[in-house]
């Protein structure tokens, strides 16, 4: 099946290895693309929660307080 669509394709052996890893390579990217989670949440995110990064900088408002009372 799959090889009578890249047949179809015009163009050399080089093209249509080019052709079917472009399609390989953008169906594995449809996962990262269509994403419904918040930023941090997924198993594999490089990204801190919202409620993280609020956090951290509420602490460091506040360090930054008390350092000027000194």
């Amino acid at each position: 099946m799959i090889l009578e669509l890249l047949n179809k394709i015009p163009g050399g052996p080089n093209t249509k290895v080019f052709v079917g890893t472009s399609l390989l390579v953008g169906l594995c990217a449809i996962p990262v693309f269509a994403k419904d989670t918040k930023a941090g949440h997924d198993l594999f995110s490089q990204e801190k929660p919202q409620a993280m990064l609020d956090s951290e900088s509420k602490m460091r408002k506040g360090y930054m307080e008390k350092k000027d009372d000194k």
